[in-house]
């Protein structure tokens, strides 16, 4: 079943680990800019809008091509997260 994962660019990384870790490094996951939390309904369109594209093309497009682009895929963040260490 063709699928495209939906995530902000600070959580490219942690989706890919996700995805390799369940055995579907080839998974697409379609980036939009963080954050998403506190936009307005026209900003959310106006982000969709720009991807939409992609979306389309990773539902209906060829799967290995869509995979080898998938796994080559590199995303730079802003580094808006700061990670904290649990047990500190």
């Amino acid at each position: 079943m063709p699928t495209a994962t939906v995530c902000t660019d600070e959580f490219h990384g942690l989706g890919r680990q996700e995805a390799e870790s369940l055995g579907i490094a080839g998974l697409p996951i379609v980036v939009v800019p963080h954050p998403m939390g506190g936009l307005r309904e026209p900003e959310v369109d106006e982000r969709a809008d720009v991807v939409v594209e992609e979306i389309v093309a990773a539902l209906t497009g060829n799967k290995d091509e869509i995979e080898r682009a998938a796994r080559d895929r590199q995303v730079t963040t802003k580094r808006t997260i700061r990670d904290k260490p649990l047990f500190a």
